[in-house]
């Protein structure tokens, strides 16, 4: 065997031999180069996730996150809500940062991996809302009469429990979102329009929205969904808040949430439009055949701001005749470091039976936070609902509240509260014959676990 091998060999020609050889000698060294590429080039890909994940560590890439009461913290989503402005520069620092150009990311994700570019700036955060309440009318029926959210006399609650995931748009991510969902007693009475058609998976929901960015000078922002209203000095969300209890303008003024689309457009650095169409009031899906429109103006020159929003549509189930109106005035004025003034101004009306019908009320608020971690809050409100389309009780309806906030850290938040509710008419339960219907004392606390 040994010798026919040599003999084969030797009649291969030589020059055939070395070019076997040098073809060998290429796709070897080829080989070599491509995994060394491969190699390197993967070296450098972990090198610059090494970095970025030091950066963000240390503070970078937007890794500071502000309290919602702390100065200068931005709005949070891409619609602007009236609740947050606890600072006079906050509409200003939002229409300005959707304005501004915004630098592309220097690391995107190539190959197969480029489609998981879209998830890089998403935010996750949540909170647990809980309080206690003492009614001093001691009503039999364990409730407190004419509130939201903090219904319950005398127990513990957990009010509300929320999950949210955001991804803000700018102009190098012109593309977002927001998924928020709630559950608890607040969720199931903010919702409880959607239960009573079957959308009970959807009404744990609070938003859930797409957002993009069309590339006009300043940028308008387009969100498509469930998202909660412009209206109103108060939110929801009471992280946002500066009392615990809701006052009565919230509860009996103005809508909770819309389905629908809505724009905004930075048009100056001070002055801000935004315009929506929805279905309506409280309803993912429409109750008649009509539409509801919305229009906000947004200016904010300094120390002082204002928001004006007006909202018209059909909201009667079954009706598309009657149309209702809903006037929302918003005036905010900081006095230095530690005061912040708010004016909120409502005016709503509708149609019943062919009968002119409205409603009214002024909320005041004075905010004095006179450290980082303490904050004291009166409240007072005024609200004629004398044709009772809106409490079911024709009436004129007043409420002050005080509330003692100590911000235990950016995390945890305990608000003490005491409010009177006084009415011209008898609508307070009570628990002795000879106790006052007309007015109602309650005394309470509120702890909000931020994460």
């Amino acid at each position: 065997m040994e010798k026919l091998v040599k003999r084969s060999f030797k009649a291969v020609p030589a020059m055939a031999v070395a070019g076997m050889l040098a073809l060998m000698s290429v796709v070897g060294a080829s080989a070599q180069e491509s995994v060394e590429a491969r190699l390197a080039a993967l070296e450098a890909r972990i090198q610059e996730l090494e970095r970025e994940l030091a950066v963000a560590r240390s503070g970078g890439m937007d890794a500071t996150v502000l309290p919602a009461n702390s100065p200068g913290a931005p709005l949070q989503g891409a619609y602007l809500r009236p609740a947050v402005l606890t600072t006079p520069g906050t509409l200003a620092m939002a229409a300005a940062a959707a304005a501004a150009p915004q630098a592309d990311a220097p690391d995107t994700l190539g190959g197969d991996l480029e489609g998981l570019n879209f998830f890089k700036g998403i935010t996750f955060g949540g909170f647990l809302d809980t309080y206690y309440t003492y009614n001093v009318n001691q009503p039999p029926s364990g409730k407190v009469g004419l509130r939201n959210f903090d219904f319950n006399h005398n127990s513990l609650t957990l009010n509300q429990a929320d999950f949210e995931m955001t991804k803000a748009v700018s102009e190098s991510s012109p593309l977002g979102f927001n998924l928020q969902m709630a559950f608890g007693p607040t969720a199931d009475w903010v919702n409880s329009g959607d239960y009573s058609i079957g959308n009970a998976t959807g009404a744990h929901f609070m938003q859930y929205y797409l957002s993009g960015r069309i590339p006009t000078s300043r940028g308008i922002t387009i969100d498509v969904g469930k998202f909660v209203t412009q209206h109103g000095a108060e939110v929801i969300d009471n992280r946002a808040n500066w009392n615990y209890s809701r006052g009565i303008l919230f509860a009996w003024a103005i809508p909770y949430y819309h389905f629908g689309v809505r724009a905004t457009l930075p048009v100056a650095d001070t002055l801000t439009l935004g315009a929506s169409l929805s279905n309506g009031w409280n309803n993912v899906v429409d109750n008649n055949g009509g539409k509801t429109a919305g229009f906000l103006l947004s200016w904010n020159p300094g120390p002082v701001s204002f928001l004006q929003n007006y909202m018209v549509g059909p909201e009667q189930a079954g009706n598309s005749d009657d149309i209702r109106h809903l006037f929302d005035s918003l005036l905010t004025v900081k006095v230095g470091d530690q005061v912040t003034f708010l004016v909120n101004y409502d005016y709503g009306m509708d149609r019943v039976g062919g009968a002119h019908v409205h409603w009214q009320g002024v909320a005041a608020y004075l905010r004095y936070q006179p450290n980082p971690k303490f904050a004291l809050t009166p409240r007072f409100e005024y609200f004629d609902d004398r044709m009772g389309f809106s409490t079911g009780t024709a009436q004129i309806l007043r409420e002050f509240t005080l509330t003692p906030e100590f911000i235990i850290s950016d995390n945890l938040v305990t608000r003490l509260e005491w409010r009177r509710d006084w009415s011209n008419r008898g609508v307070f339960e009570v628990r002795d014959a000879g106790d006052d219907p007309a007015v109602q004392h309650t005394v309470g606390v509120g702890l909000l676990l931020k994460f």
